[in-house]
């Protein structure tokens, strides 16, 4: 499995040290909502782009319209992975991945909150994407496993209807402990915010999780 650390509610120059500390240690490093909220994609990805253009950059961006504008802006500043929420129109999902496929990068659909039956028709009809199991920050991990062990029973039903591999990948108050069992679900990247940019010891604790997913691979 993959390792994609989120950077979240700091500052510019905190994310950049965090950014710092994370080189070795991730293979993604995520630009958070609020991040991009607060100074905007051209400040905050762009910055993380120049201090760290080797990194494989995810703008959070969470679109839910106007997909071809947002998508370009975030590919432009140094994305190479920008998100569309699940729950958007099929025509802001499709303006979406055209603009992805335009500038040879990968795109991500968050499934945060969505219906069964929902979840299934967006992981039939984007079999190209990456596919994001999202609990909520605000349940602070509850339901996690519930929640990975339902979303992947139907990815995978749509990937057995067309026989194309989906990418998956899990956020949401994800622990060291619960990686191997991600790992026998198939998940392919764990997104791990807090869990490593709020502990003592940031470099210590990115290793930890890198080594553990690398391990389960």
């Amino acid at each position: 499995m993959k390792l994609q650390t989120a950077i979240d509610r700091v500052s510019l120059e905190r994310m950049l040290e965090l950014g710092q500390g994370l080189f070795c240690s991730t293979d993604i490093v995520e630009v958070g909502t609020s991040l991009i909220k607060d100074y905007g994609v051209a400040a905050s990805v762009s910055a993380m782009r120049r201090s760290f253009p080797g990194m494989t950059i995810l703008a959070d961006i969470k679109t839910c319209d106007e997909g071809a504008y947002e998508f370009q802006k975030a590919y432009e500043a140094g994305a190479d992975i920008a998100t569309v929420m699940g729950f958007s129109t099929g025509a802001t999902i499709r303006a979406c991945a055209e603009v992805a496929a335009a500038f040879g990068k990968d795109w991500f659909i968050d499934l945060m909150e969505l219906s069964e039956e929902a979840v299934y028709q967006v992981a039939l009809d984007w079999p190209e994407a990456i596919f994001g199991i999202h609990l909520s920050f605000d349940r602070q991990g509850e339901g996690l496993r519930e929640l990975v062990s339902n979303s992947t029973r139907i990815i995978r039903a749509a990937e057995s209807a067309d026989g194309k591999p989906r990418r998956i990948a899990v956020a949401g108050g994800v622990k060291l402990e619960v990686l191997p069992e991600l790992s026998q679900c198939g998940i392919d990247t764990v997104i791990v915010g807090s869990a490593i940019t709020k502990a003592s010891d940031i470099t210590q604790a990115a290793e930890s999780f890198f080594r553990a997913c690398h391990k389960t691979t």
